[in-house]
């Protein structure tokens, strides 16, 4: 599923449909003292997204209101 995508080809609205798989969770390490043990809680999730006007592949991070595009580190070609 896509994203819709303004003039400068960045998306307007958040990742994907309420409800749907991100493709990963973000989790944050905790110490747990009364388990003693490492719990992983749920901070945030990353969605794979193609652009409507280029067609090329980027990922929404998204952490509680913040929200962060992925690019793939790929040198332009001249």
């Amino acid at each position: 599923m896509s994203e819709n995508v303004g003039a400068g080809g960045m998306p307007q609205n958040g990742p994907k449909e309420i409800g749907q798989q991100p493709d990963f969770r973000v989790v944050q390490p905790e110490y747990d003292e009364k388990e003693q043990k490492t719990i992983f809680k749920d901070v945030g999730a990353v969605w794979k997204n193609i652009s409507q006007k280029t067609g090329k592949e980027f990922y929404t991070l998204k952490v509680g209101k913040l929200r962060l595009l992925m690019f793939e580190n790929k040198k332009l070609e001249q």
